[in-house]
């Protein structure tokens, strides 16, 4: 049965130091079903979701917990900024960049161009809690499993062209650099490329709480510092919107949190015409203290 091979692979994951890796190397399914028929298992999306679900139940976890509450003093900085170059022990970090910033042949550019909608790109500068967004998220209409909300090619989801295993190979190298620094908690989050015109709506990830930081690079630098691509997020509890301007090889780090009054909204466009892409890292709470230990 499929769902026995599923529960196989799931249980060498366990006990393979490798595997494990290069599983913390990835963030799609695709991937991950790529992996398991790399090495004799062949499951279907449903049985891998079979098998999870049966996971959480018997350890009693059907998610993650929400991430406790601190004092105020924890979250009064809201994201750290960093040049690449400036953090200590992030020189594989940089050398290993340029070989996950990939443009799989295998994305539809022309059907990626027309699905560019105007409106959705002006609902960026509407605050989630104001009145102007909420009218626009009344009018939207989207079919099922339709991801309006992402303009933008998830890497991840392709797993069929030529240069993915060498891309793989190069993550899986990414995760290991990134763990001489933070420890084994780190893992990828997200792999994304923003083509020209680009965008990510205005979302909180609250599904998935904790830290994460982002390593943001470009096919070039800005010619004019002031017009490049930029995060921008609400502040929690005064509903201040706060726009980043972005730069090549940098690094953002942010904690998403599930209280309401502490959701961190957060969308991220790129309006030029460079290219940028975005590889997002699950990392531990003591992330800071284990950049000041490797410097």
């Amino acid at each position: 049965m499929s769902v026995d091979a599923c529960q196989e692979f799931m249980t060498a994951a366990g006990t393979d130091p490798d595997l494990a890796l290069r599983m913390r190397a990835m963030t799609g399914v695709p991937e991950l079903l790529r992996l398991a028929r790399d090495h004799g298992y062949e499951f279907t999306v449903p049985d891998l979701a079979a098998v999870s679900m049966a996971s959480a139940r018997e350890s009693g976890e059907p998610g993650r917990p929400p991430a406790a509450a601190g004092p105020a003093a924890e979250t009064s900085v809201l994201h750290s900024e960093y040049a690449l170059g400036d953090l200590p022990g992030f020189a594989e970090v940089l050398d290993l960049l340029p070989l996950v910033k990939i443009r799989p042949p295998s994305v539809d550019m022309d059907r990626f161009a027309d699905a560019f909608d105007p409106a959705d790109l002006a609902s960026t500068g509407f605050a989630p809690s104001g009145p102007e967004y909420r009218r626009w998220r009344a009018g939207v209409r989207t079919a099922p499993g339709d991801r309006r909300d992402f303009h933008l090619v998830n890497l991840d989801d392709h797993v069929t062209h030529p240069g993915y295993e060498s891309y793989l190979d190069a993550k899986v190298r990414l995760v290991g650099a990134l763990e001489k620094v933070f420890g084994p908690e780190v893992r990828f989050s997200g792999s994304m490329w923003y083509p020209p015109s680009s965008y990510r709506l205005w979302h909180t990830n609250k599904d998935q709480p904790g830290w994460r930081m982002y390593l943001i690079d470009f096919d070039d630098d800005f010619d004019d510092p002031s017009d490049t691509s930029f995060f921008r997020y609400q502040t929690p509890g005064t509903g201040e919107l706060v726009t980043l301007r972005e730069r090549p090889r940098m690094a953002r780090f942010f904690k998403i949190e599930q209280e309401p009054e502490r959701l961190f909204w957060h969308c991220i466009v790129n309006p030029t015409e460079r290219h940028r892409w975005s590889f997002g890292f699950v990392v531990p709470d003591h992330w800071k203290a284990a950049l000041e230990a490797a410097a």
